[in-house]
């Protein structure tokens, strides 16, 4: 956001959208390290919205889901915390692709979005409705 502040405060419009999680929304999506660092992108998303909105610079996020990324799962996890948290990886409706996630983001960085400011968009299949 350092990068690209100036630029869009220059023009008098921008719009910038951060990855969050479903782990930002909740405690029981992930461990704590990643937990705490995506409840962090949620607090710099509605911190940022509220102070360059006035610019014209509108600040969102989008909070996936389970993700077919094809990256492992970190080997190093925790017994404990795998198993309290297995109930809830079952529950996982869908798994998002790259393209759902992009039709999301897309949205958000659109003069579509036009009116959204500070928001954080579920993108995660229905998980956090369960």
């Amino acid at each position: 956001m350092r990068a690209v502040i100036p630029v869009m405060e220059a023009a008098g419009r921008g719009a910038i959208l951060n990855v969050s999680s479903e782990a930002g929304l909740r405690g029981n999506a992930s461990g704590n390290a990643y937990t705490a660092s995506k409840h962090g992108i949620i607090g710099v998303t509605k911190s940022a919205a509220f102070m360059y909105g006035p610019k014209g610079i509108r600040v969102n996020s989008v909070a996936p889901g389970g993700v077919a990324t094809g990256i492992p799962m970190p080997p190093n996890m925790s017994e404990y915390g795998s198993a309290r948290l297995a109930p809830f990886q079952q529950a996982i409706p869908t798994v998002a692709t790259a393209e759902h996630l992009a039709a999301s983001i897309t949205f958000l960085l659109s003069d579509d979005a036009v009116n959204i400011n500070g928001a954080i968009l579920a993108s995660d299949g229905g998980w956090s409705v369960q």
